[in-house]
């Protein structure tokens, strides 16, 4: 069983009372540095459910994949029977296989938290735009984009050290792998997005240290996140 948490709050989500379960033929299919996998296999952790994982090549689709897919996009969860795809869905479904949930109890919370993880993904699309930007004027483009749409994130923080507070919920997870790469990018380019966004570094500092964050983005992610970016020509890699 893959659980593990490293905060304590009426919201966290230790040792369920009864095992969480997936179809023993279930598996979360997966490309290693996706920011959008990563945040189910998080969710998975905090909820205490063993996935298994296969990992594709998104440039060398396998057949059956592309067979079950409508999307032949990543992730996407085979349970054996249906095949649930959208990221932010697959952490929906994980989520209601029982326990705790890890959604705020009022209805407008559970909203506004299910609306800022949407939003996420506007991030990590600038943000992978500009780690794979082929020419420095590219990246500061995206880099622009990126800053004002994390300016729009930093005014809804209102709470520490996670999204509502003490508890640990799906919103945290959307964007712990924007954080992760923003550590990845200040430690090994000296770029730091995160300049002028005090809200936004504590939620991101919270974030990369929580065991679950660490769990899904292994000591390898730097490695395989510096390998992409040689691979599409990354201005960033000369």
């Amino acid at each position: 069983m893959l659980q593990t948490h490293d905060h304590a709050s009426p919201h966290d989500h230790a040792s369920p009372t009864a095992p969480l379960t997936l179809p023993p033929q279930a598996v979360l299919i997966s490309f290693p540095i996706c920011p959008f996998v990563a945040r189910a296999r998080i969710v998975a952790l905090e909820k205490g459910v063993d996935v298994n994982v296969r990992f594709i090549d998104l440039e060398n689709k396998p057949d059956w994949f592309l067979k079950r897919s409508p999307t032949g996009t990543v992730p996407a969860l085979d349970t054996g029977t249906d095949f649930i795809f959208e990221s932010s869905v697959i952490a929906e479904f994980i989520n209601e296989l029982g326990g705790p949930s890890l959604h705020p109890e009022k209805p407008a919370a559970r909203a506004l938290n299910r609306a800022w993880a949407e939003f996420a993904g506007n991030l990590l699309r600038a943000q992978y735009m500009l780690m794979i930007a082929r020419t420095q004027a590219e990246a500061d483009r995206h880099r622009a984009a990126l800053f004002t749409a994390m300016q729009k994130v930093e005014t809804a923080l209102h709470h520490a050290p996670y999204f509502n507070g003490d508890g640990f919920a799906i919103v945290d997870a959307a964007y712990a792998p924007l954080f992760v790469r923003c550590d990845f990018l200040i430690r090994t380019r000296s770029i730091d997005l995160l300049t002028g966004l005090p809200r936004l570094r504590d939620w991101g500092t919270a974030l990369t240290r929580r065991d679950t964050v660490r769990q899904v983005h292994g000591p390898e992610h730097h490695e395989q996140l510096e390998a992409h970016m040689a691979l599409r020509g990354s201005a960033l890699s000369h």
